[in-house]
Parts: structure tokens; C-alpha cells; sequence
């Protein structure tokens, strides 16, 4: 029985702790930025979810989910400036699995270092967000701090 119950576990630790292709969700996240930068609305489209959770944004509670027609026409210039766009090609990045509000790889960029906006300030990080249950497309943004 123990043999039994350790195969078990085994085999669903294999399953869930699979091994994800860092360099496809990297590749992901960085089409999407090549995308915004040249303002190739149509591609963004296509490799969106329906809505976008602009954390950063403005608004509040269900209004974080704007409709992508409006985020990347009304919003997309306001946040993915030149200087933004310049820090994430440059910045040490990393991979997080997100399972909540939907399951999702979330690419975060360290686009300010600890104390280089000021003393002992601890640093921000850019996230791009990409649903996972949906080929990986593009489905939110966040900073943190």
C-alpha cells in the first residue's frame, strides 16, 4: 500500500510540477511589448483576451477589466511610454504562476532596482500577464509596488 501511495504522489507531483517552457512564455511577453511599441493594434488584438486587467489603471472594481478594443486605443500610449518600453527590453525578468483571479503566467520585469528611485526604495516590477487556460494571450497588466 505505501508503494502504491508513493507512486501516487509521484506521479501527480510529475503532473503538477511539470517543468513550463520559460522560454515561450518570455518569447510570449516580449511579442507583446514588440507589438505594442509598434502599435500593430490588430496583432494585439488577435493575441488578447477579451478584456484587460489594468491594474495600474485608474479605475476600480470590475471596471479594472477593460474591453481591449478601448485599452489599447484610449489606454495602451498613456502606459507603455517609451522609456517604460525601454526599461522592460532591458530589465532582469522572471516567470510566476498566478491561479488566481484565472490561472495565468504573470512575466515580471524589474524595470526600477532596489534604491534607484531613491534610498533604501525598494524596487518596481512591471508584470504582463498571460492566461494560461487561453494559448497564452495577453491579459493584464500590474506594478508592484
Amino acid at each position: 500500500m505505501k508503494n502504491l501511495t508513493l507512486l501516487l504522489f509521484i506521479f501527480l507531483s510529475s503532473k503538477l510540477c511539470a517543468q513550463i517552457d520559460t522560454n515561450l512564455i518570455y518569447h510570449k511577453a516580449e511579442n507583446i511589448i514588440n507589438l505594442i511599441e509598434s502599435e500593430k493594434i490588430d496583432s494585439l488584438l488577435i493575441n488578447s483576451t477579451d478584456s484587460i486587467r489594468c491594474i495600474p489603471c485608474n479605475e476600480f472594481g470590475i471596471n479594472k477589466y477593460i474591453p481591449k478594443k478601448v485599452f489599447f486605443s484610449e489606454r495602451m500610449n498613456g502606459i507603455f511610454t517609451s522609456e517604460l518600453i525601454s526599461r522592460l527590453k532591458r530589465s532582469k525578468k522572471m516567470v510566476v504562476l498566478q491561479s488566481s483571479p484565472y490561472p495565468a503566467y504573470v512575466v515580471f520585469y524589474e524595470i526600477f532596482e532596489k534604491g534607484e528611485i531613491a534610498p533604501q526604495h525598494e524596487g518596481v516590477s512591471f508584470g504582463i500577464w498571460l492566461r494560461s487556460d487561453e494559448n497564452l494571450k495577453f491579459t493584464a497588466i500590474e506594478t508592484i509596488p
